[in-house]
């Protein structure tokens, strides 16, 4: 049996080098998601797959007496040693134990001999039986690899972040706040403390005494070791490329309407006037006002619809347009059925980009819990807003490292369009690691 570990982005790659390297009769014995690079748990995540083949070897077809009794424990009668056998599990096994078995000596009592046969058979017998019970073990291995659902084979990033926290947690002695700067420092801008830990830690092992007294060198380090940590993917507009189509989603109160005029603004003023609006929030009336109102400010059509069907008809209607964005009614995460209903609009066939917009000053458990119901939707994007209202922004990297969803833009005010930040991982990381007061543009 030979086995080989691989490391690919997906399971789809994955298989596909197994299926080159070992052949389509490959057995996946293992998968696990693994973390490579600087920041260990928190680098970019890999999926490992151990995988294994039942192969003939060479060696074991140069001759039918290459049988190595040095793998199987037994000793041949003529006391020489022979290398050509490497089997552990495989069909050949059985040949072996029924064919190239050594002859008991010739030498001896008829009784001797009879002893010396019912001996051997006891042994193949035993042999026999390990080797089945061994085939019947990986056998079952597979069948409750193959059994087990994705969600129950990958490590969530928040039990992989906790079991790094305590190897620092264990490696540093004292008090793990009180005392320590940095620490304190990523604390003090709501960082949670496991995230600060992990930081902190990797910090040290990365800085010298004298690197880690620089107030301004470590600010510097922390912000690169956070941008690494985000992923951020703002829609990219460029002439002449096909009708892009964005929604925004998310709970109420978050402020979806007035963050799809600022995107609808700064289109229009770094791009074109080629920008249809589209509202299906008609559980607010004023909500449906205050788009028509941006719509006839920007001299942009606005329309209203209320049934799916309704959707597909005003896309069609647009189809000149290069960008049409949709607006959509405020869903409480727990109203299932509202999630749902909204579903049927936002049809996989329509191709929309689905942005969850959230608000920045929500309690973390309370965002996790939104994205996760969301997150049916097939959500492609988050968007935070109000970030203006918060003292720290370290909730951003506490959400992101739990969420597979990029970031596209975070608002800072209500201004359109000055308020809306088209983002890098840099520019995030120094939004985290500023000291808020007040309305960011002040």
């Amino acid at each position: 049996m030979q086995v080989r570990v691989f490391e690919a982005a997906d399971m789809a790659s994955g298989l596909k080098k197994i299926k080159q390297e070992l052949g389509s009769n490959a057995l996946i014995l293992s998968t696990r998601t693994v973390r490579n690079g600087r920041l260990g748990i928190l680098g970019k995540p890999m999926l490992e797959i151990t995988a294994a083949i039942d192969t003939d070897f060479p060696e074991a077809k140069k001759s039918d007496k290459a049988f190595s009794f040095q793998e199987t424990g037994y000793a041949p009668h003529n006391g020489k040693e022979n290398t050509g056998f490497r089997h552990v599990v495989g069909e050949s096994v059985e040949r072996y134990l029924n064919d190239q078995r050594p002859s008991p000596s010739i030498s001896g009592s008829t009784e001797l001999k009879r002893e010396e046969t019912a001996a051997l058979r006891t042994n193949d017998y035993g042999l026999q039986s390990e080797v089945n019970e061994l085939k019947e073990l990986v056998k079952n291995l597979a069948g409750q690899i193959s059994s087990l659902s994705e969600k129950e084979a990958t490590i969530t990033k928040q039990t992989a972040l906790q079991v790094k926290n305590t190897e620092f947690a264990n490696r540093h002695t004292g008090n793990p706040i009180h005392g320590d700067h940095i620490l304190s420092l990523l604390t003090g801008r709501g960082i949670n403390v496991e995230t600060s830990r992990t930081i902190t830690g990797f910090l040290r092992q990365s800085l010298t005494e004298t690197e880690l007294c620089d107030s301004g060198n470590v600010t510097k380090t922390i912000i690169a070791t956070i941008q690494d940590l985000f992923e951020v993917n703002p829609p990219v507009f460029q002439a002449g490329q096909a009708q892009q189509r964005i929604a925004l989603v998310g709970p109420t109160g978050v402020g979806k309407t007035t963050t799809l005029a600022k995107i609808a603004a700064s289109y229009l003023s770094k791009h074109s006037n080629s920008i249809a609006l589209i509202t299906i929030d008609t559980y607010r009336i004023a909500a449906v006002e205050q788009l028509k109102v941006y719509g006839e400010i920007m001299h942009l059509p606005v329309d209203v619809v209320i049934t799916p069907e309704q959707l597909k008809q005003a896309i069609t209607k647009h189809s000149d347009k290069e960008l049409i964005l949709i607006d959509t009614a405020g869903r409480s995460p727990r109203d299932s059925y509202c999630i749902d209903e909204l579903a049927t609009f936002l049809s996989p066939e329509l191709q929309i980009d689905k942005h969850l917009v959230l608000s920045a000053g929500t309690r973390e458990n309370e965002l996790l819990d939104t994205i996760e119901r969301f997150n049916t939707l097939g959500i492609t994007n988050t968007i935070f807003t109000k970030t203006d209202e918060c003292s720290s922004l370290g909730i951003l990297l506490n959400v992101q490292i739990q969420n597979s969803n990029p970031l596209s833009y975070v608002t800072n005010g209500q201004r359109v369009p000055e308020d809306l930040l088209e983002i890098t991982p840099k520019i995030v990381a120094e939004l985290i690691m500023s000291q808020q007061e007040g309305s960011m543009h002040d």
